[in-house]
Order: C-alpha cells, then structure tokens, then sequence
C-alpha cells in the first residue's frame, strides 16, 4: 500500500508494484526488528518462543497506509522471572523504536507540498504527527508542516507506522508489551494503574482519540487489565532496569498523537 505515497499511486493508480517498495520494506523492517528484540530475549533465557510472523489486513476505505496489523512471535511457555519478564517486554519497543528513526529522519524532509486549493479537499484521510515528528523535522531543519499541507513521503508513512505501533504495544495494560514492563517494575499495584490508564484512554475518544479508546477496549476485553504475576513478585528490579522503565514512559510519550488517524 506505500505506492499510495507516491505521485503515481503505485497499484491504485498507474504506477508499478516497486513504487510501494519504499513503504513496505522499511515497514516490515521495523516490524520485524521490533518482534526480534523479544524472540533474541527470549532465546537469551531459554524461554520457548517462535519467529515472528506478520499480519496481513485488506486495505480500508478510511485505512488504507499499511496493508498489515504488524508482526508476533507467541511465546510458548510463561515467564516466571521479574527481570526475564521485564527484559523481554522492554526489548521489542526499544528495538523497533531505534530502527524508526533512520527511517523517520531520512523521510520527514522527503515531503511534498500540496497546492493550497487542494488542501480542503473532502473525503482525505489524515494522519496526527507525535512530538518525535516535529524533532525530526528541527533537526533535519525541515519546516514544521502537517498532513493536511503536504503528500507524506512512503519512508516517512513506514517510519510514523512504526512510532504509533510503538506507542500502542507501550501500553501499559494486560500482556502488552507495556503490561509486562509495568507488572514488572511495579508488582501488585499493576492493575491499579492500568485501570487508570484504561479508564485515560476511554476518556481521549471525548477529544477525537478514539483510535486508542477502541485500541484499549480491544484489549482489556480480549487479554484483559492485570498481568500475571511472576513468581518472585518480591524481588525488586535493579536502578538500570528501572531507568529502562522510565525510557520507556519517555519513548511512549514521543511517538504518542491523540488522534493518530482521521478523515475529513
């Protein structure tokens, strides 16, 4: 679906399948490397786990910029150690978060400026850029624009996918990748504050979140708010896997948008 980004459309207008190629294998990269992070983490504590495997998903009226509901691995047996728990949760988003950002600085100034009577078009779809954008784009001293002034160049679209996939597997609620960092920093108290950040997520569809309001309903309804408990629950972590924690809390905050996707 990356040919979308670009000026011929690639397969949904008149360009060529290869068109797509510079969305779809920076995108799967990314992926992969995020889902390889917790399977070498896994292997490092002979912990059963699979490779990954992607998720295809039919494009979307309203959704057409991924054509995948990212990658897996199904770890096969529990995880019985805090800090082996804590290792293999943290290391996916970390990983997949670094592999973004060459992806992301190359992207951001690839844009193209969309003519501004075309800029009000109806029926286009949008996409919310989060803080680690508009750092990107000083950095790379690109103007600060959004997706209402611009085409997205596909690099750019693979790198934004990968930030919000990161941001949605931080989550700190159930089995997600962020519940098994908070059960694992925290203990008891993780579905406390789980059910906060639930009840927090519920209340941005009030504001046009709704993306991570339907996101966390899905979750807490099919894997549900509190994590299991690892057997030596009283085992505190160390200060470098609790500073790991709070980079994660700061990872999420850079790749977050409230509304990362709408149309008009």
């Amino acid at each position: 679906m990356g040919g979308a980004f670009t000026p011929t459309l690639g397969l949904l207008g008149k360009g060529r399948f290869s068109d797509g190629l510079a969305f779809s294998i920076p995108l799967l990269t990314i992926l992969g490397v995020h889902e390889l992070g917790h399977w070498f983490m896994c292997r490092r504590y002979g912990v059963a786990a699979t490779l990954p495997y992607f998720i295809p998903f039919p494009p979307l009226p309203w959704f057409t910029v991924s054509g995948t509901l990212g990658a897996v691995i199904r770890v096969k047996e529990p995880i019985r150690k805090r800090r082996q728990l804590f290792d293999i949760g943290a290391s996916g988003p970390i990983a997949g978060f670094l592999a973004s950002l060459p992806f992301l600085i190359y992207g951001v100034s690839r844009a193209r400026v969309i003519p501004a009577a075309e800029q009000a078009a109806e029926g286009q779809t949008y996409f919310g850029y989060p803080i680690l954008v508009r750092l990107a784009q000083d950095l790379t001293d690109t103007a600060r624009y959004t997706s209402r002034s611009v085409h997205e160049d596909p690099t750019f679209m693979a790198a934004w996918f990968g930030l919000l996939v990161t941001a949605l597997n931080l989550m700190p609620i159930g089995q997600l990748d962020g519940g098994h960092v908070l059960r694992a920093a925290i203990g008891r108290r993780q579905p406390i504050v789980s059910g906060i950040v639930l009840a927090a997520a519920l209340l941005l569809a009030i504001v046009g979140g709704w993306a991570w309001a339907f996101f966390a309903a899905l979750v807490a309804l099919f894997i549900g708010v509190p994590h299991p408990a690892a057997e030596d629950e009283d085992v505190p972590l160390d200060d470098g896997r609790q500073f790991l924690a709070l980079l994660c809390v700061g990872i999420f905050l850079l790749c977050f948008s409230v509304t990362p996707i709408w149309q008009e």
